[in-house]
C-alpha cells in the first residue's frame, strides 16, 4: 500500500503542471523529487495514473522493463514513470538483482518467514538406543503414566462427589 492515496498524487501532479515543484512540495509536505516524479507519471498516463495492477510484478514484466530501459537509454525515473511503477527505487532494486543473479534474480519471492513443517519423528527401536536414551524414555513414560493415573483418580473423585450430592 502506498503512503499517499491516488487522489492526493493526482492533485499534486495537476498543481505541479502550473507551479514549481518546490512550491508544491512545501504546500503539500512532499519532497520536490517526489512531486517531479508524480508529475512525470501524470504527463505520460494522464488521469489513469497511479493505478498499478502489476503487483506482484512477474519475472517477465521485470525483464521487459529492464530491456526497454536499456534499449531506449532511459533513466530510472523516466522508465519507472513510463511503466507507472510506484517509485524508481523498485527499478533500481531490479537492476541490482539482475546484475548480481541474472534473470533468476528477478523471480518474485514469497514474503515473510517460511513455514516450518514438523514431521512426526518415528521413535527409534529400542535395539538402536543407547542406555542413556533408554533411561530417559523410561523416566518420561513413568511420568506420563503417573499423570494419567492422577487424572483418572480426579475424574473418579468428581463422579463420586456428584453421586453423594444427589
Amino acid at each position: 500500500m502506498s503512503k499517499h492515496p491516488r487522489a492526493f498524487k493526482l492533485k499534486v501532479a495537476e498543481c505541479a503542471l502550473s507551479e514549481s515543484s518546490s512550491a508544491i512540495g512545501g504546500r503539500f509536505n512532499v519532497t520536490e523529487r517526489q512531486v517531479r516524479y508524480w508529475t512525470a507519471v501524470y504527463r505520460i498516463h494522464g488521469a489513469e495514473s497511479f493505478r498499478s495492477t502489476h503487483r506482484p510484478y512477474s519475472q517477465a514484466f521485470k525483464t521487459d522493463v529492464l530491456k526497454t530501459m536499456a534499449a531506449n537509454n532511459w533513466s530510472l525515473s523516466y522508465t519507472s514513470a513510463f511503466f507507472d511503477l510506484s517509485s524508481p527505487g523498485i527499478l533500481f532494486q531490479w537492476q541490482k538483482l539482475y546484475a548480481h543473479d541474472g534473470i533468476s534474480g528477478l523471480k518474485p519471492k514469497k514474503k515473510g518467514k517460511p513455514r516450518v513443517k514438523k514431521e512426526p519423528s518415528a521413535p527409534k527401536p529400542s535395539t538402536e538406543m543407547t542406555e542413556k536414551e533408554l533411561r530417559e524414555e523410561l523416566d518420561y513414560l513413568r511420568a506420563e503414566n503417573a499423570v494419567l493415573k492422577k487424572l483418572e483418580a480426579l475424574a473418579q473423585a468428581r463422579k463420586k462427589k456428584a453421586k453423594t450430592k444427589r
